[in-house]
């Protein structure tokens, strides 16, 4: 553990010191802070509250794929990680230094945005400020997860870019992060409930949006954890040290394993009462905030 911790430090540190990194890292969400709030929201305070967990799901997508999954490729296409390899490091240790680091800066945009929401939009302050803390973290953690397993099945770069973005793409449309929930079809409302953003930014917007905690959200945190458990414990299993150990038809029978949590957690959560009672009045409640008016706290029941 110790290990891992000073390993995930140095890559903070290493960070800072890339000027395309630093980028991409704290000035590229930004600027999509602004586009966001100021052109989506037009500065309304309760259509910033309703933006803040797609625009947190953006920032999560984006480095969850390209700043993870596509760095450990390159890595290993490098031969970086064969001088990892000569020290004393397990692959748990290896991985898992990656996700913690990236998330580790991660956090501080997260915090940032929300602090110049409030400052600069009067977005309003309501529910748990650790149950919105535990749903961005596991959702970062869940889709990092995923972003390993990606790392582990493909041989090159050039695979890697391509399944990240096909990912990125349907991850970006279909789960709420640019279109509203509200704006798509019924069953891409029950077709969404299957990937991690959108039980991101459902949760997120009951606890924002309704004033909400934990307990009111156990559902939305339970699925990401079991997504983050399997699909990281898979992308320990798949991670390879050389290039030259390329992915064989077993690792990507394993890889298939990572879709079983998320085909159950999607289930789970459209045959769950509580659950889409809780959902439909979050489409309602976003609805009126993205067109100016305040949500009615109505999210505070937990579902059943």
């Amino acid at each position: 553990m110790s290990r891992l911790l000073r390993m995930a430090w140095m890559n903070v540190l290493l960070s800072y010191r890339v000027r395309i990194a630093f980028f991409f890292t704290f000035i590229f969400p930004m600027m999509f802070f602004f586009i966001y709030f100021s052109l989506f929201a037009k500065g309304n305070p309760f259509a910033v509250e309703a933006l803040m967990g797609p625009l947190i799901s953006f920032n999560v997508i984006s480095n969850a794929l390209f700043g993870l999954s596509v760095q450990l490729v390159t890595m290993r296409e490098r031969d970086m990680l064969r001088r990892y390899h000569l020290a004393p490091l397990r692959p748990v240790e290896m991985v898992g230094s990656r996700l913690l680091s990236n998330y580790l800066l991660f956090l501080p945009v997260v915090v940032l945005q929300y602090a110049l929401a409030v400052w600069m939009y009067k977005m309003p302050v309501e529910g748990s400020l650790f149950a919105l803390w535990l749903v961005f973290t596991l959702g970062y953690l869940a889709l990092g997860s995923i972003g390993l397993v990606v790392a582990g099945i493909v041989d090159t770069v050039q695979e890697a870019t391509v399944w990240n973005q096909i990912l990125f793409f349907a991850l970006l449309f279909l789960t709420g992060t640019t279109l509203p929930l509200v704006s798509l079809s019924h069953l891409l409302q029950q077709a969404a409930l299957f990937m991690p953003p959108t039980l991101m930014i459902l949760g997120s917007a009951g606890i924002m949006l309704g004033g909400q905690g934990v307990l009111q959200n156990l559902h939305v945190i339970i699925g990401l954890a079991l997504i983050t458990a399997s699909c990281l414990g898979l992308g320990v299993a798949l991670f390879r040290w050389e290039k030259e150990q390329k992915t064989t038809r077993r690792g990507r029978l394993q890889a298939a394993l990572a879709l079983i949590p998320i085909l159950f957690v999607g289930l789970w959560l459209n045959a769950s009462p509580g659950f889409q009672r809780t959902d439909r009045m979050y489409l309602q409640h976003s609805a009126q905030a993205l067109n100016g008016r305040r949500a009615m706290p109505a999210l505070t029941q937990p579902p059943k």
